[in-house]
């Protein structure tokens, strides 16, 4: 499975997550074992260390978000939105993953799950935490 794909399961993770009010963590052994998922052992690695490192820093990471996004607040933004920008923002901030990479990830995303505005917001709020980014 690309990388991609991987980060495309990585989303629908935290998306259910956030439908749910629950952490990531709490869904990612039943999300893995579904007949529908077919993943290799270095996927399963991949969503593993980034569902627990973003239920670990989800406070954290909305706060991030919370004080990056202008005009509006966390809970007011779309589920989609809300674990899109998650999701880019734990490998921008804990991982080594180019910001180029990242960026063309997840707009790629939300142009699938997104209404025809979210693309742009996304990479609005996504250009501000990297400008802002020690």
């Amino acid at each position: 499975m690309s990388r991609r794909v991987t980060r495309l399961e990585l989303f629908k993770i935290v998306f259910e997550a956030e439908m749910n009010n629950i952490l990531p963590e709490t869904i990612l052994e039943d999300f893995i074992s579904r007949d529908d998922i077919i993943l290799s052992k270095k996927d399963i690695e991949f969503l593993t260390l980034y569902v627990n490192g973003i239920s670990l820093h989800n406070e954290e990471l909305n706060l991030l978000l919370e004080e990056t996004i202008e005009g509006w607040s966390l809970e007011r933004i779309g589920s989609v939105e809300k674990a899109l920008l998650k999701c880019s923002a734990y490998e921008l901030k804990y991982q080594e993953t180019g910001h180029e990479i990242v960026v063309n990830e997840v707009i790629e995303i939300a142009k699938i799950y997104g209404d025809e505005k979210t693309p742009e917001f996304i990479n609005g709020v996504l250009a501000k935490l990297i400008k802002e980014k020690p």
